[in-house]
């Protein structure tokens, strides 16, 4: 299939042709969202910790007699029913790691990127280098292609001066076409990758091109 080029100003000069498996994969929402999931899942440090009863650290006098006070019977400092006592089934560290195999991600990638297009909201553009990091630049080009929403900004390579233009625009996120994964591409509302970028991810991600350059 092709894919319209545009400039920074908006205009179409141009087209790139792309593959049909990365670009027009079938909808999967299931398998999209099983992935995105998982890779929410992955992200979280799961460090948060709180303190049994056993834990806590305080003397273990008894409080107060145990009859004969007309009050509870309490038996330690530590009980979780005191304020700074432990914590009856708090959190405790652990891991939420889910296992993806390899080409649920890719198919889910493909997916996610194949919706963009069929929703138009993928635009192709001829070059975005930049000289030195500046945000007007990030902000005209977003301007100019009348996009609405978060925008993830693909291109080939980490280039630091676009990533450091971005930084200050509004709802504008940068990632380099080898980190692209699905969550990042469906979550943003729109896709606005340079030719290069797409180029790479195609030879990424289309199995045939793989497969030909092994050989």
């Amino acid at each position: 299939m092709e894919l319209s080029v545009k400039n920074r100003n908006g205009d179409v000069v141009g087209s790139v042709d792309v593959s049909d498996r990365v670009w027009s994969a079938p909808s999967n929402d299931a398998l999209l969202q099983q992935v995105v999931v998982a890779q929410l899942a992955n992200r979280r440090q799961g460090t948060h910790e709180t303190k049994t009863r056993g834990q806590v650290s305080y003397s273990t006098r008894k409080l107060r007699a145990q009859k004969h006070s007309g009050r509870a019977r309490l038996g330690s400092r530590k009980s979780p029913t005191l304020v700074g006592g432990g914590v009856i089934f708090g959190p405790h560290a652990r891991s939420y790691r889910q296992r993806i195999p390899k080409k649920m991600r890719q198919q889910a990638l493909r997916i996610a990127l194949s919706d963009k297009v069929r929703e138009d909201r993928l635009t192709v553009l001829e070059e975005f280098d930049l000289d030195a990091p500046r945000t007007k630049d990030v902000v005209n080009l977003i301007d100019a292609l009348s996009l609405r929403g978060t925008t993830l900004l693909v291109v080939e390579d980490n280039d630091p001066d676009v990533v450091l233009s971005a930084r200050g625009a509004e709802r504008v996120d940068v990632i380099y076409a080898d980190g692209l994964n699905a969550t990042s591409a469906a979550a943003a509302r729109n896709i606005v990758a340079t030719r290069s970028a797409v180029e790479r991810i195609d030879s990424l991600w289309d199995d045939a091109k793989v497969s030909a350059e092994a050989v």
